[in-house]
């Protein structure tokens, strides 16, 4: 036998345990284990020499590793050889008194709660004891996955990946809020943030139209009302008109006629059937 490592795991983690096979071959560590390397006409006396002529063994541990008495025995002969023990513990079960007793003293590793650095954390303890360092760990996607899929940590995990997602979302729409938003004058409504503005009055005679912008048109602008008010240069109000946002066309907020042609100056109000402002700006009539 020519190996490094001496992988023992209980028969209902054995898929576990190939995983574990791939991941320190890839990594240079030969390893042994029953099911890629014991034939079925070989007897217990293979597993004997397979653990003492090992450089660490490696123990996989889950809770149906307290139902067998293979671990503990295997356990037994590496002590007896005073081999290394690595315990990679799967899940957070209580052990046996007897197995506890055993891995009390080893070097322990939990598969969680983050299943890609705990395994690399694997490969690189081992990888010292056999004197193969690796400076980085080769490991692919199938391996995480499953050890991912018993992770006991893997509920609590996606909620902190969920958390850590809605964060910078969060900040983003906190920033637009304070500096995109509240600059133009936009404010939050039932359908949703929206603002309208004037930017330009043109004057014939006693003929105006006034020319707007709006941001993010309301499902339903009928619930809302421009109000125009102009004004003379004595800033007397010469002139009202409301109008609905639904009547906003092509740009243009209003045009008509104010029967007088002294206005200097307008005020613009986008506001909700409670009168609640939703949008203001001024404009100098030149």
């Amino acid at each position: 036998m020519n190996h490094d490592v001496y992988i023992c795991y209980d028969k209902k983690d054995e898929y576990l345990s190939d995983e574990l096979y791939q991941l320190f071959e890839k990594n240079n560590i030969n390893a042994w284990s029953k099911s890629k390397d014991m034939h079925s006409d070989e007897s217990v006396d293979t597993i004997t020499n397979a653990i003492s002529e090992s450089k660490c063994f490696v123990l996989l541990l889950g809770k149906s590793s307290n139902d067998t008495n293979y671990i503990m025995t295997e356990l037994d002969i590496a002590f007896s050889n005073e081999i290394p023990i690595v315990v990679f513990d799967i899940d957070e079960g209580k052990s046996s008194k007897k197995l506890e007793f055993l891995i009390r003293t080893q070097k322990v590793i939990p598969s969680y709660p983050n299943s890609k650095k705990q395994l690399e954390k694997l490969v690189k303890e081992t990888s010292d004891i056999v004197k193969k360092p690796v400076d980085k760990v080769k490991i692919d996607s199938k391996t995480v996955d499953a050890f991912e899929q018993i992770n006991p940590k893997r509920k609590e995990n996606k909620i902190k990946k969920y958390i850590a997602i809605a964060i910078p979302i969060v900040a983003a729409l906190i920033l637009i809020y304070f500096f995109v938003i509240i600059p133009t004058g936009q404010n939050t409504t039932s359908d949703g943030i929206f603002a309208m503005n004037m930017t330009k009055i043109e004057v014939n005679g006693n003929q105006y139209a006034v020319y707007g912008e709006s941001y993010n048109m309301p499902s339903n602008p009928e619930k809302y009302i421009m109000n125009i008010r102009f004004y003379d240069k004595d800033n007397n109000n010469v002139f009202e008109v409301n109008s609905t946002a639904d009547e906003f066309k092509k740009g243009i907020i209003w045009q008509g006629d104010l029967t007088t042609n002294n206005a200097t100056h307008a005020e613009f109000k986008l506001i909700d059937l409670n009168n609640k402002v939703i949008s203001q700006n001024d404009y100098v009539i030149s």
